[in-house]
């Protein structure tokens, strides 16, 4: 009884939180014979019981909120982000190269101006979006009568300006959640009435900062918005009451504007405005702010990393900071290339909106990380390589169990492989695990009794025109050695040499040799080169030496391989995906699942031949 007079803390339940208060209760000699079941008694314990259990929820939620690893709510991370000193990426506006031509000019002066911020159009998906030029560019005329600017850049966005005078406790806050930092200008005058002003630039090395350098700070505050600070003449030098802030910067729509490619100019007259746009690189790059997630994963790496490139998750956490649109990124050092190159960091980068970077987004990520690199280290940006998982999946399915149609189970199984491959593949450490795929293609339908399924490997190749070259191809994947067992395990699209008009082909002969052939008018393969190159299966990779293609026979030269695992990898800088075009699907009624007698004799077998 003695233990009975002492309230258990250990519970947080509140079925178990109220037991413990009757057992206290009861162990009282006033309430030794009490039914707190059957009294008023009961609700008032159900009251206590309540509030300590919401009192333990909210001190429990307080409690992960502390930590950055426990955090949900984005201003509780972005606190915590912060004494780890970083700052979450803001909005990114997509961005566009293009080049502006003036045709048969109304007069021709020796040189031509194009103003800063005019305005260029495009639509997408129904919605028109304004590009902005951020400088002005002068050129002369050209030979041909015209005057060409190449190399525009174009910023996605709404520019806005916001004006503060400075005043005690004065904050300067960027009133606009999709606000591009990147695109941010300080100007700072002495009063309203000066016609001179200073540009304040933003810094994150401190080492360089003097108390009269004009700089600025950022820091993200409620609501997705950001607010500027500037320096207490210690570190950066302090604005005076009545200075006069300029914010200038733009507002994106996000990654909507990207993959934009025609543009219209809608700026000032330009010598009669007979213009051509011809668009270099299309827009792309435009993304959302920083998420949580993202935050939480960079803030404690860029910490460790110390503003600094060393290793390579330094880089990569470096790139992720840098370019934020970038969906997946590798690094790997020179002594682990093929073939070593020493002295040299890879970084591959795969934007979320494109397939690779740009050269200008190239040039931008390598001259961002020169500043921050060891001097003897190079980094060199190079683009990824798909390799394409064909795959074909022979579902069946008992119809007795549903009332779906072929063509509804067929679209329920391909979401179902789409969905598996935009959650683990697509990225550089991607794996295509077979049974698990077998597994949710069988998971895709109650109805499905199970799936028989095989798949190819296809990668597009560079081809070298009117020149003996040689190509190393690398998928790191085993390949089968199985031969014509199993049909071709190794083939290719068509191409024409310059010395023949027949389509000419690549093909294995299941000892290490690739062989160089076509098809005669009886689709029998005439052997011209039988070992134009090499073949090492258990590496996944191919020599071929002296091979001069005049044309393709089709849009792309692809290699097909036959892998000798259904687990499908990537590494280095491949990126394995599923093919949607090269998806088939196939839907079969299972008699024998559905309880037919007859149907053992009129199972339809499906081949694992390729």
């Amino acid at each position: 009884m003695a233990n009975n007079k002492r309230i258990s803390v250990s519970e947080l339940d509140f079925d178990a939180i109220k037991s413990n208060l009757k057992t206290f209760l009861a162990g009282q000699s006033e309430f030794q014979d009490y039914d707190f079941e059957g009294s008023a008694m009961s609700i008032l314990l159900d009251l206590l019981a309540y509030n300590t259990h919401y009192n333990n929820i909210y001190t429990n939620l307080a409690v992960n909120e502390i930590f950055l690893d426990s955090a949900s709510k984005r201003v509780n991370v972005v606190s915590l982000a912060k004494s780890l000193g970083y700052t979450p990426n803001s909005a990114v506006s997509a961005r566009a190269i293009v080049d502006l031509t003036i045709i048969s000019p109304t007069t021709q002066p020796a040189v031509v101006t194009l103003p800063a911020n005019q305005p260029f159009t495009t639509t997408v998906d129904g919605k028109t979006y304004t590009f902005y030029n951020r400088s002005a560019q002068t050129v002369s005329l050209n030979t041909q009568g015209n005057y060409t600017f190449t190399d525009i850049e174009l910023v996605e966005g709404s520019p806005l300006t916001y004006r503060y005078t400075v005043s005690e406790g004065q904050r300067f806050i960027i009133p606009n959640s999709n606000a591009d930092l990147s695109t941010l200008v300080v100007k700072v005058q002495e009063n309203s009435t000066a016609d001179k002003f200073d540009i304040y630039t933003r810094i994150e090395d401190l080492v360089i900062a003097t108390e009269t350098t004009k700089i600025f700070f950022i820091k993200e505050i409620e609501d997705n918005q950001y607010e500027i600070y500037f320096g207490n003449n210690i570190i950066g030098n302090r604005l005076d009451v009545g200075n006069v802030v300029t914010l200038e910067y733009f507002v994106s729509s996000l990654n909507a504007p990207n993959g934009a490619f025609a543009f219209n100019y809608g700026g000032v007259s330009l010598l009669g405005s007979n213009l051509s746009v011809t668009t270099k690189e299309i827009a792309g790059g435009g993304t959302e702010p920083e998420d949580i997630s993202s935050i939480k994963f960079n803030a404690p790496r860029m910490y460790a990393a110390q503003n600094r490139a060393v290793t390579a998750e330094d880089y990569r956490v470096l790139v992720k900071n840098i370019f934020p649109d970038a969906e997946t990124i590798m690094v790997w050092g020179g002594e682990d290339n093929t073939p070593k190159i020493y002295g040299k960091i890879f970084i591959c980068i795969k934007p979320s909106s494109t397939l690779q970077l740009t050269n200008t987004q190239k040039e931008f990520v390598v001259s961002a990380l020169q500043k921050k690199n060891v001097v003897s280290i190079t980094p060199e940006i190079v683009d990824p390589e798909y390799l394409n998982i064909n795959l074909e999946t022979t579902v069946y399915y008992n119809d007795r169990l549903t009332s779906k149609s072929l063509s509804q189970i067929q679209t329920l199984v391909k979401d179902a492989i789409f969905d598996y491959d935009e959650t683990e593949l697509q990225r550089f450490d991607g794996i295509l695990r077979f049974s698990k795929l077998s597994s949710i293609i069988d998971s895709a339908d109650p109805s499905i009794s199970n799936n028989i399924s095989k798949l190819t490997i296809t990668k597009t190749v560079e081809p070298k025109f009117n020149i003996n070259a040689q190509y190393d191809i690398n998928i790191i994947n085993p390949i089968s050695q199985a031969g014509n067992k199993l049909g071709d395990v190794f083939k290719t699209t068509g191409f024409y040499l310059p010395t023949s008009t027949n389509i000419h082909y690549l093909d294995d002969d299941a000892a290490g040799n690739i062989r160089l052939y076509y098809l005669d008018n009886n689709f029998e393969k005439v052997i011209v080169n039988p070992t134009i190159g090499t073949i090492n299966y258990s590496a996944g990779t191919l020599n071929i030496k002296n091979l001069n293609i005049a044309a393709l026979a089709d849009s792309l030269l692809e290699f097909t391989f036959t892998p000798d695992s259904y687990d499908v990898v990537s590494a280095l800088n491949q990126i394995a995906l599923i093919a949607r075009e090269n998806l088939i699907v196939n839907v079969v009624a299972d008699k024998t699942a559905s309880g037919d007698l007859e149907a053992g004799f009129n199972y339809k077998f499906t081949s694992i031949r390729s």
